[in-house]
């Protein structure tokens, strides 16, 4: 007997957009943490199940999830909004103060209600068309440029489901992050709550439950030792993980030299990312460095080369930040980008577990107290990291966003009877406004025809 070909289905609909990796790889650990809950569910309900012999004499087998992750920019918005916001990787990695300045400039109510005005044409449609194709339970933004749009498009197709957002940012959180009308908010912090209070929005609906991270840092590992023996690492040396982010971004590079001219008693961890210049251009140099150096491109197993490590050298990214925390490793973070990762510089260094060190000399300076034998700055540095751990975060988002669910679809009942007549609306809306262009179109081809506009424009 399949006992899942029963259960009812569920489908959740996250909103993302890859302006950097951190918003995919929250939806990701949001994604893992609810099919591990669904596993578990299944299998005490098999367990109870099997135990009765009788299938009227327990619950319904719990719901099934689909998960959907959508990049709402990229899948579903028309030029020039999909390109521009493909800015965003080229702007903080050539120009970083400029997108300071852009993000300080727009962080106000009157610019991101105008920005969204002039947006929302350019991807509404496209929204419209992924709710009535996607039939979501529940709509889950990571990403703050999609919250206005999504409580507009909402309110046009007269959708009665939940729609939540999970805040990424640890402190500096934009305005474009709160849209009224958004039913709940989980933020990751008290800073990232205080924001929304200022707001004068409801505060029933805000719920301080950490940043998603991978499930997997909620796993048991293996001891120090035997990770370091694992990765063929020296016994008895400081180990420094050093983490540019999925891009390698972050200056590695010059970090690794720093370190290397300064012939500090240490060995290195350097992941590299998808950065294949930076993995290709360390390993030909790997020889000529004066301490020990492992280095590693795109991994998947960064909980065992953190709590393989002593201390980790990474730029103020909430994500690698979080990850960290939760492995109780003391940060050194050796830069940030201005405007939307300052905040995060100032969680780790006010919560005493980390420094920031945006220079080689800094950077040495750090790395040389922190690895003294017996060091009561790292002793501090790892106790803070430890209070500040949230490594079950994933799985406290995942029962909220389906707490929330469960909830909608007890006040409003499943949406499905309503999708048809949603779907023609939709398609008759979309047929009228393919007609008025072409309309608009006919009515300008024939002045294309006068000779002098034929100069001009044919």
């Amino acid at each position: 007997m399949n006992l899942l070909g029963t259960a009812t289905q569920r489908t959740i609909l996250f909103l993302i957009a890859d302006t950097g990796a951190g918003h995919r790889s929250a939806a990701n650990a949001i994604s893992h943490a609810i099919n591990i809950i669904a596993e578990r569910e299944q299998e005490e309900w098999q367990a109870q199940h099997a135990a009765s012999g009788m299938e009227d004499e327990i619950a319904p087998p719990p719901p099934a999830y689909r998960l959907e992750i959508v990049d709402v920019f990229e899948e579903y918005s028309r030029f020039p909004l999909r390109e521009a916001v493909k800015l965003y990787g080229p702007t903080i990695r050539y120009n970083p103060k400029l997108y300071g300045q852009f993000f300080h400039s727009t962080n106000r109510e009157g610019v991101v209600v105008s920005v969204n005005t002039l947006a929302a044409p350019l991807v509404l449609n496209g929204l419209l068309r992924l709710f009535t194709t996607v039939q979501p339970d529940i709509i889950v933004s990571i990403h703050p440029m999609v919250n206005f749009v999504t409580v507009r498009a909402l309110r046009k197709l007269g959708m009665k489901v939940p729609f939540l957002t999970v805040v990424t940012d640890l402190v500096s959180v934009h305005y474009s992050w709160y849209s009224p009308g958004v039913d709940g908010y989980i933020v990751p912090t008290e800073e990232a709550k205080r924001i929304y209070l200022q707001r004068g929005l409801d505060p029933r609906k805000v719920h301080v439950l950490g940043m998603p991270i991978d499930p997997r840092f909620s796993l048991p590992v293996a001891s120090k030792e035997e990770l370091r023996a694992k990765f063929d690492l020296l016994p008895g040396l400081p180990v420094v993980l050093l983490v540019g982010g999925g891009d390698g971004a972050g200056g590695l590079r010059t970090a690794v030299r720093a370190i290397s001219e300064a012939r500090l008693p240490i060995q290195l961890m350097v992941v590299t990312g998808r950065n294949r210049r930076l993995y290709a251009n360390l390993q030909s140099t790997r020889s000529r460095l004066h301490v020990p150096a492992k280095i590693f491109g795109f991994v998947n197993n960064m909980p065992e080369l953190m709590h393989a490590a002593d201390v980790i050298v990474t730029k103020a990214g909430p994500g690698t930040i979080c990850e960290a925390l939760a492995c109780n490793l003391p940060v050194v973070l050796s830069g940030y980008v201005p405007g939307q990762e300052e905040g995060n510089v100032a969680y780790v260094v006010k919560n005493g577990a980390g420094v920031l060190a945006p220079d080689p000399i800094s950077l040495v300076d750090a790395l040389r107290r922190l690895i003294v034998p017996g060091s009561a700055e790292l002793r501090l540095f790892t106790e803070k990291a430890t209070l500040l751990s949230q490594p079950m975060a994933s799985f406290e988002i995942a029962k909220c966003i389906q707490n929330y669910m469960e909830s909608g679809i007890e006040r409003y009942g499943r949406q499905a009877g309503q999708w048809q007549y949603r779907q023609r609306k939709l398609a008759v809306r979309l047929r009228a406004a393919i007609r008025f262009r072409r309309s608009r179109l006919r009515v300008r081809l024939p002045l294309l025809n006068r000779p002098l506009l034929k100069r001009h424009f044919l």
